[in-house]
């Protein structure tokens, strides 16, 4: 992937109400956001024509019809495809805080999808029955997203359920099938691994990043909070968001800034002692370095490089 920093996306932004939203479907005929960038939502596609390659941290999958693929909060991302055959998706984005908090509809799959697992793929190729099943699915869901009643979103959401499990049992399945485990034994070893406290909760690491980012916080400070080493949660935050812990902080803090930057009018000393930065001066070297402008041209030029 190329080493350039990737453009962040901080919330979800619904493109028909106009507003964010905690979940979102859309359709997208000719994707236009597809460069190198990350966000702090769960985002599952689905294609429905087109060709074309996805790259989520360093693995990379062709994509075609029936690909549906799920990129996980802060995962860096981008899609190459060809002008020739440019690629349709649904697209179904949910909120960090939606998969975790017990309250809401998406707990029950967040447990699933957060449960990370090195030998999971993060994506599945629906053919035959299988996509037809997806297909109906994801038609079902596009017509009640379009309903404006409190009815029809109500059974949107199952119908995200219902469509995010539907992916994640056909791909374990598959994984079972792969590896030579008995299916029904491979889903019950990972449903038993769900009680286990931190080895199933290994996004909780990035999720406390996520909420603390202003706060003082280091390696040792996530090795108390999780009972790890410092050098294996250095390897797990690389591994799930394809980026140091270090250099993972300082991308969410600037951001966090930039968007400060571009909706408020506050003092930059402000924002920056506000995102987490110590000092001022390593606010305005740090910003600088990444954005190759100091922060009030950022401001001045409304975000634009």
């Amino acid at each position: 992937m190329p080493e350039k920093s990737p453009h962040y996306i901080e919330e979800i932004f619904d493109y028909v109400s106009q507003r964010p939203q905690k979940f979102v479907l859309n359709f997208w005929e000719d994707p236009r956001y597809f460069k190198l960038h990350r966000h702090n939502f769960v985002e599952c596609m689905y294609v429905v024509k087109g060709e074309g390659t996805e790259y989520i941290n360093s693995i990379s999958y062709s994509l075609k019809p029936g690909t549906f693929s799920i990129v996980m909060p802060y995962q860096i991302h981008r899609i190459d495809y060809s002008e020739q055959k440019p690629i349709s998706i649904y697209v179904v984005a949910i909120s960090f805080e939606e998969l975790l908090a017990p309250s809401s509809i998406f707990y029950r799959i967040g447990k699933l999808l957060l449960n990370y697992d090195e030998n999971i793929l993060p994506y599945y190729y629906f053919e035959g029955k299988e996509k037809e099943v997806m297909d109906r699915l994801f038609k079902e869901a596009w017509i009640y997203y379009n309903q404006q009643d409190v009815w029809a979103e109500i059974i949107l959401k199952a119908k995200i359920l219902e469509i995010v499990t539907y992916f994640d049992r056909c791909r374990n399945f598959a994984c079972a099938k792969n590896s030579q485990k008995p299916a029904y034994n491979f889903v019950q070893n990972r449903a038993k691994k769900e009680s286990i406290p931190v080895p199933t909760d290994y996004w909780q690491l990035v999720y406390y990043v996520h909420r603390n980012y202003n706060q003082n916080i280091d390696l040792k400070t996530l090795s108390k909070e999780f009972h790890l080493s410092p050098s294996y949660v250095s390897q797990l935050f690389k591994k799930l968001v394809g980026s140091n812990f270090h250099n993972f902080l300082i991308e969410v803090r600037l951001q966090h800034a930039c968007s400060l930057l571009l909706s408020t009018d506050k003092p930059v000393t402000d924002i920056a002692l506000e995102v987490g930065f110590d000092s001022y001066s390593t606010f305005a070297r740090v910003f600088h370095k990444h954005k190759g402008m100091s922060a009030l041209e950022f401001r001045k030029r409304g975000g634009v490089s």
